[in-house]
Parts: C-alpha cells; structure tokens; sequence
C-alpha cells in the first residue's frame, strides 16, 4: 500500500450523445494489490488503508472491504493486481457472510452477490483475474455496485450463477471499460449487467461478450433493466460493444459456448421502468437468435416510459429475432409518447435469412398526425425485413436518409404502390395518422448521365463521400397532383435514391427548398461497387460498372415537408430508369483561332470531354508530340517537341483543357492522347485515344539571316556583312533577343573575325545591325567553307532557345569577279522564265518612261570572269537587288553552278513606281 495526496474533481463524459456524469479521477492516495485468487478471506482491520487477510495476503474481497471502509475520494483508492498474478477465483456457492459480501437480493432474480462496492474505487482487474462457477444452487450476482464513482477496468470473464454486475439503486457515476466475458465452462450466467432503479450515469464501453443462458424474456438478457419501482433510470451508456454468438454450439451445464439471450431486456416492460437517457452506440451484434434486441413494449398498448434514445452507430447483422409482426420487431417502441429526443442513425439492420418481419415498429397512439414525436429514423442500412419502418400514430417523425438492401420487402417496379400503400411489403409504412401520410414528388422520366448539371437544375449533395468517383446523371420530378394521401405544401426537401431493382441501396443525395410544381435534379453516381453490410460477409451495389462505365438500374424518391422542429417524411416513390455511360470520350485538335502555319511560338489545341476530367490527371506527359520537318526548318535534330502547359478552360467544369506545346525549329506539330491516360471526375479512364480531325499545326521559325552564304576573300579589309532579322509578320520582341555567334574551327584557323558576337535584336526591332565578317591575309584552298553558329537567348518565349540560322563563308585568297547585266522588259505574256520573258516581252531602253503602275520585268545575265584561284567553277552563286520589293525580300534568284566564261540568267517581275524609269531599280 502506498499513500499519496488527492484532488477531487468533477467531469462529464460524452458516450456516444448521451452526457454521462462521471468522476475526474485524483491522484490514487491508497494502492491495493491483489495477491491471492483465494474466494474467501476478509480484510483483518477495514479502514486501516492495509489489505491483510488472516493469513496475510490480499483477497479481491478484502481489497474491496478496505475500499468500502475508507470511502474515499474518486480516484483516491486504487486495487490493481500483483504482477504475474493471474487465474480464476471460484465462488463458494453457500450463501452466508462468511462467503458472501452481501447475503440480501440485490435483483428481483440474484439472492445477493460475492463482492459488493459502496465507495469510489478503481478497480482494475487487467483481465488477469476471472470469476467462474461451479454451481447454480443459488443464484447471485459477481458483483453489486451501490455506491457513488466507480471505475471498473478490464474486465474478464466476470460470471456468476445468476447476474455478473449488478449496477444498484447508489449506483452513480459507474463506468466499465475494456474486457470480455463469455460463457465457455457451462450455462449458469444468465445476465451481465441489471440496472436497477436509481442508478444513474452507468456506462459499459469498449467490451465484447458472447453466451448466458436465456431463462425467459423477462429474466434473462445481457442488459436488463430491473425496477420494482417508478423511480427513473437515468444516462444508461453501452458504447462500442461486440456481442458475438455461435451459429451453432450447445447451451448445458458442461459447455456455455452455444448460449445466447436477449441483447436488452426490461422487466417488467410496463411503465414501472422509466428510463430517462439510453444510449447504445457503436457496436456489433451478430447472431441474435431466439432472443430480442430492444423490446421496449410488452404489448399493443403497455412498455416502459423511454425518453432521449440514442440507437446510433451499429452493426446488427444477421439477426433472426424471437417472433414475427409489429411487436417482435428489432426495436419495438413502447406505445404511446416518446420525451426527450429520440433518435435511431447511421445502424446497419441486416436480417438472417429468415425471423422477425419487421425492423422497427411503433404505435405512437398520437391523436394528432401534426404532432412532433420526438423521435428521428435517419441513415441506417436495412436488408432482409418484409418491412423496413412501420410507424403508426405517430405525428410527425422524420424518417430519412435510410437505404435499403435487395433483400427488403418492397413493392415490385415500377413500384407505384410503394408511394400509397399500407400494411404489406413496403420499405417505409406511414400508417394511421404518422406523417400526415404526405404523398412523395416522383420522377416523370428517366434520368441519364450528363456533362454537366443543366442551368436550372438543383444539385443533390450527398450525404457521405461514395467510394470511388462519380458520375453526373439528371432527372425531372414533379409534386403529386393527389393520390389518395395529403398532397406535400410549402418546401419540401427531396431524398434521392439509387437501386438495381425495386429498393433503395443508395442515397444520392438531397436537395431543399422546392416549391416548383416540377423540378429537374442533378445528381452523383457513385462508380464501382459501394460496400453494403451484409447478414455474414459484406454485400455491394454497384450504380456505375467500374470497367465499362455502363450505367444501371433505377432512381426513386422521398419527400421531406420542411415543417418544424421536425420534417414531415413520405413513403418512397415509383422508379425511373437511368441510362447512360460514365467513360470519359475524348477530342484533341488545333485549338479554334490558332493560326497554322504560326510564327508564335505558343501553339494551341483543345482536348475535350464527354464528361468531366479530373484536372490532376489531366498533365504534359499525358500528351503525346510529334514533329516533322517543313521545308524551313534549319535543323530536323534539334526540334524538341513538348508540352509547355495544359490548364483546364475557365467555366466548362473539366470539360474542356488548353493544351500549349513548343518547338525550338520550323515544324509540323501533331498531338496525340492515348487511351488510359486520362480520368473522369467519376475514376474512370478513357478506354480509346483522343479522336481527332485536325491534330497538326506548322510552326515556322520567324529567325533569318539577311545573306546565309556568301564568298570572302582572305585580307578584304571591307569583308562581308549580313544580319539577323526576323521573318515579315513575326511577334515583335518584348525584350531585347541577345545572340551569340561561334566560328568554327576551319574559321579560327584562318583568321576569320566577327565585328561582334553578341548581335541584339531590340525590342520592338526586326533586326540586328550589319554584322561584318573578315578573314585574315593568307593562303587558302579556294571554296573552304567557314561556318558560323549562333544561339539566342531572350526572356521573351516566343524566341528564346529558337534554332538560329548559321551563315557559310566562302573563303578565297584573291576576289572572284561577277558580271551582272540587268535589262528590264514591259509587255511580257510569259514571265515564266529568263528566256521566255526575252521572247515575248520588250526590251526597254536605258532612260525611257514607263507608265505608273505598269508591270515591268527583270532579266540578270550573270557571267563568270573571274582569273586566278577562280578558275575553277563558282558554286551557289546568290543574286540579289537593293530594292526588296523584287523577288523575296531582294532575292531574285540562286545558280547552283558557273564555270569561268559561262554564264546563267535569272529574273524577278514588278509593278513600275511613279516617275520610275527603266533604270529606276538599277543595282
């Protein structure tokens, strides 16, 4: 024993929505330790803060008197067990002081308990410790807890003859927390915990159990409710608890394995149990077989006063009940008025195979179908009950959300009489007086999948994230004109539902505020299969095939009357085909307004959609390039196709994306989008490429030099001269175009020399200045070709990393010598070629007067009369004019070939400016 300072506080502790009052637990001033498994033994000096049995050691009895007799503060008293310590305590079944710590009944059933605590305590077994009999002689209970602030912990296999817990009449502020009790060794244990009146704040949480002999439904259950008199039970808590029965198994005084009983059991189930806050929340229930679950009604018109009811959060899976029709149903509410608030959500209610018919049932014997109830229905999973929510006289209680598995009574399609009927096979039965029993909106046509929800539709919200993507259908509903039940006023919110067939396996969502005679609704498919509970293994719908995109089965509705403070809810309506496919089809062409051929170096194209894409999908490496050489382009190796951006188009809702690609050189661009690379808002690719009817745009690079091949002769102090410039109708430059030059190695070596190597293009400039190229004096081969290279750099894209043309010079040791006459000629009918101009046009004189406007043409007679290292033949002989109005841009024409003495004509044709003379574009 170890003592220690104390602080008392109190909290409150939230258990699954119902605020349970318990203890702040101080630091523990008194330390027990448990060190014998021994049944009998009592403390030798209650009070004293030492647990000493007569032979020395500690029972948990003693521990618990010791505990009783210090009476102190929550937390303050702690029993834990020794380390190793670890076995089953055998109760001796003789009732007498001597045994037992209270020998008076502490149940209607339980002639009194083995241990008994009065006084604030921990108590921690650390499921080290069990309680097992060996013997029903006499029915008791483990353990009866009368007293204020009490923490049990890891519990283990606590069984008794009759009830493990007893939580008393004091009992206040008592909590149970982690274990497992189950019945292997016999059936002796009949209940686990017995609530009697007075008890308040009692939570059991985080538990699993299995067995206990079912006596009667009366006596036995593992949570019954236990009053000899009308004072309330109050904040009952059974959070996160696993209840597992056997399929199978015997039930015997040899083996328990095979037991099973009621969930709940309130006895007696008339109004002398009152109980103020229950919850049952988070937990799984499998198996309940010949036994009840929540059987709150003795009959039609007598069960126990309930109010605040929390049913939320749980699995109840392969249930077969103890009975058929409304009060046998897996929750049967007490006839008559629920206080409080009250609700049943977000339960899984799967039936077995076969058993009880109904679901939940009540009978509110309400005068008034205007009256709130109290009670809500809102979320839960059925499957398997002939009828799902039966209600009858019970006012307004909103029934929501709730889906409905394919093995659900229900009406066939096109389930017409699911909206009026009453009594039978329906999936929501709003009897006499419940819910004004309002008639529901129903779809007018079948719905179908759509880009984009139209301009006027409403747009259901789903309630939870669907598993997978989704897919966008619409459909139109209209208000009932008048079927045999109230006709819905005022707003109404509208439930919409997916099913393969003739349920309601899906809620697609809800949409509000609908007062319009007809409205079309927008609404998400989820794609793939969507988990569903299932009796033994988990089930699924599945509204959109996750391979195909395929759209399937059927959409309904409930209406909800948007009164106050709660909805006024409908039965289910008629379905409406949907149709449809959730595969994204995709386009990919040149984007409208682009220009092809284009100098700008950005070109465009437009990927579309059938469907929605997700944009995270949708990048460059998804867009396949290629490119092939036009008859401009300078450099086939260095074209670089790429993808520079691809930006979904502002307000087409994924449907439309602006794909940017680039290259660095004069080429025809196609775009490609394979099949699987791209994935709709619903998860799915797009199983064929992009189709596309114009893919291609040219790109023609707008850099050009104003003279790329030219002779130089070795030691011309004038050289040669060209510049960069930029193609007629080229992006002007907003930033400076910074080239650079590199001469090659032939160049170095004879002294070739550029006036700079950093030429600029201004912004707003089309070329560079004169950039001039010597070579130094000195032998050379004739014809030996230098070449210069240049890149360009620029912070406009439009021309940064552009291939730049590279310029030859041919180099000589002495200067070539052309002869070019020029002799213009009016009047031409064939200016197809040099010669054909000479034969049909006429010549005219040096220093006549033509008309203004008057087409003349231009004959150049290039002769070769070059001496010395020139006697060999000239190659690529450029002939040019001053005036660039002639040929293109002042190139008139090329001779591949000339040897000495010979020579070639070229011509160029032109309109006469006025007081221009023959002589007028003289060189």
């Amino acid at each position: 024993m170890r003592v220690v300072s104390a602080v008392t506080a109190t909290v409150a502790l939230i258990m699954g929505g119902l605020l349970v009052a318990a203890p702040a637990m101080s630091a523990p001033s008194h330390e027990l330790e448990i060190t014998s498994l021994a049944f009998s033994g009592v403390d030798q000096t209650p009070g004293d803060g030492v647990c000493r049995t007569a032979d020395g050691s500690c029972t948990l009895r003693a521990a618990l008197e010791e505990s009783n007799a210090l009476n102190g503060a929550p937390g303050a008293v702690v029993i834990g067990v020794k380390p190793g310590l670890s076995g089953i305590i055998r109760p001796v079944m003789t009732r007498s002081t001597a045994n037992w710590m209270q020998t008076s009944a502490v149940s209607t059933w339980d002639d009194g308990a083995f241990y008994r605590i009065t006084a604030p305590v921990t108590l921690d077994l650390d499921n080290r410790v069990s309680i097992i009999p060996t013997s029903e002689s006499t029915e008791a209970a483990a353990f009866e807890i009368n007293g204020p602030d009490v923490a049990l912990k890891n519990f283990r296999d606590i069984l008794s003859s009759g009830t493990s817990i007893v939580m008393g009449e004091q009992a206040k502020r008592v909590s149970l927390a982690g274990g497992s009790t189950v019945t292997k060794e016999n059936y002796y244990p009949e209940r686990f915990v017995v609530y009697r009146q007075g008890a308040s704040d009692i939570s059991v949480s985080d538990y699993e159990l299995q067995g206990f002999y079912h006596e009667g439904q009366q006596t036995s259950g593992l949570f019954l409710f236990n009053a000899t008199t009308a004072t309330p039970m109050k904040n009952i808590s059974i959070a996160r608890v696993k209840v597992s029965y056997t399929a199978g198994g015997v039930c015997n005084g040899s083996d328990g394995s095979g037991c099973r009983t009621n969930l709940t059991t309130f006895s007696p189930r008339d109004a002398n149990v009152v109980l103020d806050g229950f919850s049952f929340t988070d937990s799984t229930v499998r198996n309940l077989n010949g036994a009840t679950a929540f059987k709150f009604s003795n009959n039609s018109t007598t069960g126990v006063r309930l109010s605040n009811l929390n049913i939320s959060g749980n699995q109840f899976l392969n249930s077969v009940g103890n009975g058929t029709g409304d009060e046998y149903a897996f929750v049967t509410l007490p006839p008559g008025t629920l206080s409080g608030e009250n609700r049943i959500s977000r339960n899984d209610f799967v039936r077995a195979t076969s058993g009880q018919t109904i679901a939940i049932s009540w009978d509110g014997l309400t005068r008034s179908g205007t009256v709130p109830s109290g009670l809500s229905i809102t979320d839960n999973y059925f499957d398997g009950y002939e009828s799902s929510i039966r209600l009858s006289r019970s006012g307004l209680t909103t029934v929501s959300g709730n889906t409905f598995g394919t093995r659900s009574g229900s009406q066939g399609r096109p389930a017409t009489g699911e909206e009026t009927g009453d009594g039978g096979s329906l999936l929501v039965d709003n009897g006499t007086e419940s819910n004004q029993t309002v008639s529901t909106w129903y779809p007018t046509a079948a719905a179908s999948v759509v880009a984009a929800p139209s301009s006027g539709a409403m747009v259901a919200a789903p309630r939870t994230t669907f598993t997978g993507g989704t897919c966008t259908a619409e459909i139109t509903v209209a208000k009932p004109a008048g079927s045999g039940k109230s006709v819905p006023s005022g707003p109404v919110s509208l439930d919409l539902y997916w099913t393969g067939d003739r349920t309601a396996e899906i809620h697609l969502g809800r949409v509000t505020g609908v007062t319009a005679a007809a409205a079309s609704v927008a609404f998400s498919l989820p794609v793939g299969p969507q988990p569903l509970a299932g009796a033994t293994v988990p089930a699924s719908a599945q509204a959109v095939n996750a391979t195909t995109g395929d759209v399937s089965g059927f959409v309904r509705v409930q209406t909800h009357v948007e009164t106050t403070p709660q909805l006024t809810s409908s039965q289910f309506s008629r379905t409406a085909a949907v149709t449809g496919n959730c595969r994204p089809t995709l386009t990919l062409d040149q984007a409208s307004g682009q220009n092809d051929p284009t100098m700008s170096r950005d070109l465009h194209y437009t990927l579309r959609s059938s469907l929605p894409l997700d944009p995270s999908t949708v990048t460059a490496d998804d867009i396949q390039l290629s490119a092939a050489a036009t008859a401009e382009t300078l450099d086939a190796e260095r074209l670089d196709p790429r993808v520079v951006a691809v930006t979904p188009v502002a307000g087409e809702n994924g449907l439309e994306f602006d794909v940017v690609a680039r290259v660095d050189d004069s080429a025809s661009v196609s775009a490609t989008l394979a099949a699987g690379r791209v994935t709709s808002t619903s998860g799915l690719t797009n199983t064929a490429a992009a189709v596309s009817a114009d893919p291609r745009v040219t790109f023609v690079n707008p850099l050009q030099v104003t003279s790329p091949r030219f002779t130089l002769v070795t030691g011309d102090e004038k050289g040669k001269s060209y510049s960069m410039m930029l193609r007629a109708g080229a992006p002007v430059p907003t930033s400076p175009l910074i080239f650079s030059s590199k001469i090659d190695a032939v160049g170095v070596a004879h002294g070739v020399g550029l006036s700079t190597s950093t030429p600029v293009i201004a912004p707003g400039a089309r070329s560079t200045e004169s950039i001039v190229l010597q070579a130094t004096d000195g032998d050379v081969t004739a014809n030996t070709e230098a070449t210069i290279a240049a890149t360009v750099a620029s912070e406009d894209e439009n021309y940064d990393g552009l291939v730049v043309p590279s310029v030859s010079a041919f180099l000589f040791a002495t200067d070539p010598t052309i002869e070019i006459e020029k002799r213009a000629y009016a009047d031409v009918a064939d200016a197809s070629t040099p010669a054909t101009i000479e034969q049909t046009g006429r010549p005219v004189l040096s220093g006549a007067r033509l008309v203004d406007g008057q087409a003349v043409c231009f004959v150049y007679t290039v002769t070769n009369r070059s001496t010395d290292d020139w006697i060999t033949s000239l190659h690529d002989i450029v002939v040019t004019d001053s005036d660039l109005r002639l040929g293109a841009q002042g190139v008139i024409g090329s001779i591949s070939q000339l040897a000495v003495g010979e020579n070639a004509k070229v011509a160029a044709c032109g309109t006469i400016v006025s007081n221009g003379t023959a002589d007028g574009w003289g060189r």
